[in-house]
């Protein structure tokens, strides 16, 4: 049972094939929800409009405080995942912010946006560790 859970994203021509949709083990289904979840705007799923994080509305934004920016953003994050991760215990987010000069986007500063989540497996007991990397101005995902 190492390999139960489905791999996203899903490759839905696999099914029209009838084949096998490609697996994965419960630390990278979480690990993917967790991407899942960083990468989406609330609204963005209409199904489940509190399914997201709202570091989107900041793209372009000047953050003038960055603490606060950061406190925000992890209390958003944490309650996310709470609420839509149910496999994971003890959800803790650290959010790292600093500025950065990318050669991928022609050579300019960005905010770089560091996103540690951390927890515990609720069915193995095991630590959980996830990391996501994020360029803000305009927002995109690395």
């Amino acid at each position: 049972m190492a390999n139960e859970f489905l791999q996203i994203p899903l490759q839905t021509d696999l099914i029209t094939r009838k084949k096998q949709l490609k697996r994965c083990s419960l630390n990278e289904s979480v690990a993917g929800m967790m991407r899942l979840i960083t990468v989406t705007h609330f609204g963005e799923n209409k199904q489940d409009e509190t399914f997201g994080n709202e570091l989107w509305e900041y793209d372009f934004e000047n953050i003038d405080n960055v603490q606060a920016f950061k406190e925000k953003l992890s209390e958003s994050l944490q309650r996310v995942i709470t609420q839509h991760e149910k496999r994971l215990n003890a959800v803790k987010v650290n959010i790292g912010f600093d500025q950065v000069l990318t050669t991928v986007y022609n050579r300019r500063v960005k905010q770089r946006i560091q996103i540690g989540i951390e927890g515990t497996l609720r069915k193995t007991n095991e630590p959980f560790t996830h990391r996501e990397v994020l360029f803000m101005g305009p927002l995109s995902y690395y």
